[in-house]
């Protein structure tokens, strides 16, 4: 049986979106808007939010438009391991949130995602891999990378989908704020798959 993201067992982890990165990746913009509309929403649902930044003194800091939305959650936990949990101080941080499912987002898709997603697994979590908001240099790694961590035991989800499975219900009082959300940052997502 698929696992569910549920809201209090979930993490959102922003991976490596540096700004380096940004101008030699397949559709940044879908990427950026996909992992805003993730911050927003746990955010605004009181989802633990943490960031790694992969040797930031070279590859520069998270992009100013990741950091803006993160706002007094952008913490970043430096590292220079191409997967999180090989980095004492990532493991250290998530193990404190007490939580178990992983909602993994961020560059590149074939490297530190899967590794992190391989790793996650191997420890017992559950990984929730938002296809639309990760990505590679190019489209064939970013694929690859996606069907990797899927074909490992990852669930493959989008961003939208992500958001309305920790609502679980349209009662939910938060339900409206994140739909109003979603069709803010829709069009910036999948314009590209008209």
């Amino acid at each position: 049986m698929m696992a569910r993201l549920k809201l209090k067992d979930a993490v959102l982890l922003v991976v490596d979106v540096q700004e380096r990165f940004l101008p030699v990746l397949f559709e940044p913009e879908r990427t950026i808007s996909a992992c805003k509309l993730l911050i927003a929403g746990a955010k605004l649902l009181g989802l633990p939010i943490l960031v790694t930044e992969q040797i930031p003194d070279k590859l520069g800091q998270t992009v100013a438009q990741l950091r803006e939305a993160l706002g007094d959650d952008y913490k970043p936990i430096v590292k220079t391991e191409f997967s999180a949990f090989a980095n004492s101080d990532f493991r250290s941080t998530f193990a404190a949130t007490g939580r178990t499912q992983i909602l993994l987002c961020g560059i590149e898709a074939h490297v530190c995602i899967l590794q992190t997603a391989l790793d996650s697994l191997s420890l017992g979590y559950e990984v929730f891999v938002v296809e639309d908001a990760v990505t590679s240099r190019y489209q064939f790694l970013w694929r690859s990378g996606v069907q990797s961590c899927i074909e490992a035991g990852a669930v493959r989800i989008n961003s939208e989908a992500a958001l309305f499975e920790l609502l679980s219900t349209a009662e939910h009082p938060k339900f409206r704020q994140v739909q109003a959300l979603v069709k803010e940052f829709a069009p910036a997502i999948y314009r590209q798959q008209i």
